[in-house]
């Protein structure tokens, strides 16, 4: 809000009005008793004269502070409780009591905010460490079940897989929800990153009868190798998820095609589009998905009932922390494309981030 002198003389409204009505009867009290004209203009003159001389002082050393407290809180719009540190303590008593209130408040916010993220390392430590350990158990009954082929140990295999899939859902939601920057971003060729994400689920894409195609994918990009194939094995396990009914005329499948956008420009782009056949997304729910938890009519229906909506939620924060861009398409019964936009180079990273 602006600071100014008129606002300053509207707060000071229950000053200046019995200040004025005491000179008015002043004014007649001299009338009353006789006093010369000259002699009443010149007390009634002294008088106003005190007023505007006080009003202009406190007005000069109340305004520097307001105007400074006004500019702070416009600096540190994104951290409001830096407020009290870009502003000095006044002389004056309403504004030390606003500037004490003010720091207090700031000191009682960091500390909320130092607890609040030693607690959230903490829990990162702990998912990292408990995934670590449900992992080794996990291991061990794929390996048993593997040694032991049959119908029985085929079902148990794709539990097997799912549990392993939300195991590696909590770990990157823990770490995504963190400041840390617990992400190396280097450069590595494409084709490396999304073979690794086939491979890890390759089981599901083949139980679900999808083939795939790749296209263009020799190109380098500058990202974290980890975080980039866990989002492709979330947008892999949705295009099986959600592939086209047994019994469609189509047979489900899975492209994934690499391509460069705005060559030769500041923010040259390696764009990769993940896209399948599938049963697509509906209108109403595409500017949704997104969001945490939402699953759309697609996961309502049927054995998709169980599904968590985390997985596109979580491409989205990963991407952001990553400094990728992420966009979806989609035709309802035909197709949805994701869209992974990769700064091109390791100084367009950096300004794609700014």
């Amino acid at each position: 809000m602006r600071w100014g002198f008129f606002r300053y003389l509207g707060d000071r409204t229950l000053m200046v009005v019995p200040t004025l009505l005491s000179a008015f009867l002043v004014w007649v009290v001299l009338v009353g008793v006789g006093v010369e004209r000259d002699v009443r203009v010149l007390v009634l003159a002294l008088m106003l004269a005190a007023l505007v001389f006080g009003l202009v002082l406190d007005y000069g050393r109340r305004s520097d502070f307001w105007r400074s407290v006004s500019r702070a809180v416009g600096d540190a719009a994104d951290d409001a409780l830096a407020v009290s540190d870009l502003v000095e303590e006044p002389g004056f008593a309403e504004g030390k009591v606003c500037w004490q209130a003010l720091d207090a408040v700031s000191r009682e916010g960091y500390a909320r905010a130092t607890s609040a993220m030693r607690e959230a390392s903490e829990y990162r430590e702990y998912i990292e460490a408990w995934v670590h350990e449900a992992k080794t158990p996990i291991a061990a009954a794929r390996l048993i079940v593997d040694n032991n082929p049959g119908k029985v140990s085929s079902d148990i295999s794709r539990e097997l897989i799912r549990i392993d899939g939300y195991v590696e859902q909590a770990l990157f939601y823990a770490r995504s929800a963190t400041v840390d920057r617990d992400y190396s971003i280097r450069e590595v060729m494409l084709r490396d990153i999304v073979s690794d994400a086939l491979r890890a689920h390759a089981r599901t894409l083949i139980d679900a009868g999808m083939s795939v195609e790749r296209e263009g994918l020799d190109v380098p990009v500058f990202a974290d190798p980890k975080w980039v194939a866990f989002i492709l094995g979330q947008l892999f396990e949705n295009a099986a998820k959600y592939r086209a009914p047994e019994g469609s005329s189509r047979t489900p499948s899975l492209r994934l095609l690499a391509s460069r956008d705005s060559v030769g420009e500041a923010r040259e782009l390696v764009l990769l589009r993940v896209e399948d056949n599938g049963l697509g997304i509906e209108p109403q729910d595409l500017p949704r998905v997104f969001d945490k938890g939402f699953v759309g009519k697609n996961g309502r229906l049927g054995g998709q009932s169980k599904s968590t909506g985390l997985g596109l939620f979580l491409t989205r924060r990963l991407c952001g922390k990553m400094g990728l861009g992420v966009s979806i398409e989609s035709e309802p019964g035909s197709w949805t494309r994701v869209t992974l936009a990769f700064p091109a180079d390791r100084s367009h990273y950096v300004d794609y981030l700014d």
